[in-house]
């Protein structure tokens, strides 16, 4: 696992969901019960690459939740993607494998990025 990659690729698909959510909470104009717009193709393609990036840095058996991620960006459910990105870094903050690979200053960024995800 590179822990630069990791953080780097982590870090913009956070904000990638937080400028999605920020537009999902323009309620104003909208029905109480709409559906939220899903995010256009080329944010998308952008989002599916920062995710495919996360697969290459995370073991086999976690790859499955960015992939989960990319499904329910798709959809235009920022706060959905965001749970299974807040589980992914759960868990490399739990695991003693990812735990002896990860610097102490990569571990508090992680950490970071705990507090932003559950801003989602």
């Amino acid at each position: 696992m590179e822990e630069t990659a990791l953080l780097t690729e982590l870090g913009e698909a956070i904000d990638t969901l937080k400028t999605l959510a920020l537009v999902t909470l323009d309620v104003e104009n909208t029905h109480p019960l709409a559906l939220p717009e899903p995010p256009t193709q080329d944010k998308v393609a952008a989002y599916e690459r920062h995710m495919n990036a996360l697969c290459r840095q995370v073991a086999p058996r976690l790859r499955p939740l960015p992939a989960a991620s990319l499904r329910d960006y798709r959809a235009g459910f920022p706060d959905r993607a965001g749970s299974y990105l807040l589980e992914l870094v759960n868990q490399l903050l739990r695991e003693p494998e990812s735990a002896g690979a990860l610097s102490p200053a990569a571990r508090k960024r992680l950490q970071g990025c705990v507090m932003d995800l559950r801003e989602l």
